[in-house]
């Protein structure tokens, strides 16, 4: 493992956290797509996903992100009328969820590493850390659906700041766990 995998996944989580979208005639881009975010994250977890389990399941839950999220942004290259808002929600929904899920697994996943090699120190706040990721996640979407630009504008610009720490949190404490080419006993060859 090297720091380009963890930096690609810290990268496509930040994305996950950013929402600006434009309407241009019928269609609704996200500037800052998910599928790309999933596509980063997708590229740093499968150089990942030998070295245990649940870097495998997280693995699984970006590919399962991804494609939902290229499903989501299809649909919205449609003119769906009235029922373009709830389409909105729903892709939105499921890429909250997928963000969520794939964040616990990586989560667990650099605990888990962090415990095979005796350093769990370094790892010991990430679960309140996901935690507070994940209620922030979840009440920005709930304030997306909202409709209130203010409350939304404040809970993503509250979810970002966070996502920016929990990324810094877990770069600095892969730095002390990882070094290239020194593959640890647990891992699958």
């Amino acid at each position: 493992m090297n720091k380009k995998n963890i930096t690609l996944i810290c990268a496509g989580i930040m994305l996950l956290t950013l929402q600006f979208n434009i309407h241009i005639g019928t269609a609704v881009i996200d500037i800052f797509s998910d599928v790309i975010a999933f596509a980063l994250i997708l590229a740093g977890s499968l150089g990942l996903a030998r070295r245990n389990v649940m870097f495998k399941r997280s693995r699984n839950m970006s590919v399962l992100g991804l494609i939902f999220a290229s499903v989501g942004q299809f649909l919205h290259l449609f003119d769906w009328g009235s029922s373009a808002s709830q389409i909105n929600v729903a892709v939105l929904g499921l890429s909250t969820i997928f963000a969520i899920y794939f964040t616990y697994y990586f989560n667990e996943a650099i605990m888990l590493e962090s415990k095979f090699q005796d350093k769990a120190a370094l790892t010991r706040s990430f679960r309140t850390l996901w935690m507070l990721l994940g209620i922030l996640l979840f009440v920005n979407y709930i304030a997306f659906m909202s409709n209130l630009s203010m409350v939304s504008l404040l809970t993503q610009a509250i979810t970002i700041i966070f996502s920016i720490y929990y990324c810094s949190s877990v770069l600095s404490s892969c730095r002390q766990l990882y070094m290239d080419g020194l593959p640890t006993k647990h891992m699958d060859l």
